[in-house]
């Protein structure tokens, strides 16, 4: 693992499969912090090193991820030593890259097209999540009938992630749960899990419901779909590129909608398991971690 790189904590799901590349990973806060292996909500490989800002000066990184929420004006200095910085957008619009940064990687396929020409100077590179097929897998549990969704700050974020829609929907259907963090307000919230717990959690639902409207591609919908659940979503930004509605999905815009699929969904034991096989078939072809770390080896070099 000859490759040091410099590293910020701001999405411990996705870190965990950017951490599987053959790397040695030095981590920190976005305000040079020390975290753990729990700030990560995941299992910390071998090659992963949290540290400080203040050890910083005894490592000398090859690359500087520069993530959204990072000041990274004070790591001015690694830039001028030759360090390669890549930045790193997984929301619908970008945070402000500097000039200096000439490698973008866009979470969304839709989001990148519409933002890259507004920065024609630099190099980008389009990677969706990817997960070991062997660690969400679908698994022989009783489906309980009941209809998930993964959030956090979810109240507080509203509209963004179709949250009156959502209590729309709760309140009439009565089956309706969450997983996330900052949920307290939510009633149905049912706490915060992280892998491996959470692949029990998804397999024990008889479906997964996504209500966003401006999310680029929640890493949960992809999630959910590697392990089996039927999913029933939005449409927008890169969902037609993988959800097709009675396909391996079914798609609904609004509250009526939303019910309806669920309806429909609970109704059949022959709908679930077509899109149960459908979604991990999906999943496997265009989430698979092998793709995924062979499109980060090609940025990494």
């Amino acid at each position: 693992m000859g490759t040091k790189i410099l590293d910020f904590l701001v999405h411990g799901g996705h870190q965990y499969e950017f951490f599987k590349n053959n790397a040695e990973f030095y981590c920190m806060g976005v305000n040079g912090e020390l975290h753990t292996h729990e700030s990560l909500g995941r299992p910390r490989q071998n090659n992963v090193n949290f540290i400080t800002k203040e050890s910083l000066k005894d490592i000398s990184p090859d690359i500087i991820m520069i993530r959204a929420g990072l000041k990274y004006d004070s790591y001015l200095d690694l830039i001028k030593k030759g360090v390669k910085p890549i930045a790193v957008v997984q929301t619908h619009t970008p945070f402000r890259i500097p000039d200096w940064c000439k490698t973008v990687v866009w979470n969304s396929r839709v989001s990148m097209e519409k933002f890259k020409k507004d920065m024609s100077d630099k190099k980008h590179y389009h990677i969706i999540h990817g997960f070991d097929p062997d660690e969400f897998r679908p698994l022989k549990i009783e489906k309980n009938k009941r209809i998930l969704s993964s959030f956090s700050l979810f109240k507080q974020r509203g509209e963004f992630l179709g949250y009156p829609a959502w209590k729309l929907v709760s309140d009439q259907t009565k089956i309706c749960d969450v997983i996330g963090h900052g949920n307290e307000e939510v009633s149905s919230n049912i706490g915060v899990f992280s892998y491996p717990k959470l692949v029990d959690i998804y397999n024990s639902y008889s479906g997964y419901l996504n209500t966003t409207t401006h999310s680029a591609m929640p890493r949960s919908r992809a999630e959910a779909m590697m392990v089996g659940l039927p999913i029933i979503t939005t449409s927008n930004y890169d969902t037609p590129f993988y959800f097709k509605d009675k396909v391996n999905s079914l798609i609904a815009n609004d509250p009526e909608e939303m019910i309806k699929s669920i309806r429909l969904l609970l109704s059949s034991n022959k709908l679930q398991e077509d899109l149960s096989l459908a979604g991990r078939e999906t999943a496997i072809k265009y989430f698979n971690i092998k793709t995924y770390l062979e499109k980060w080896k090609n940025v990494l070099i």
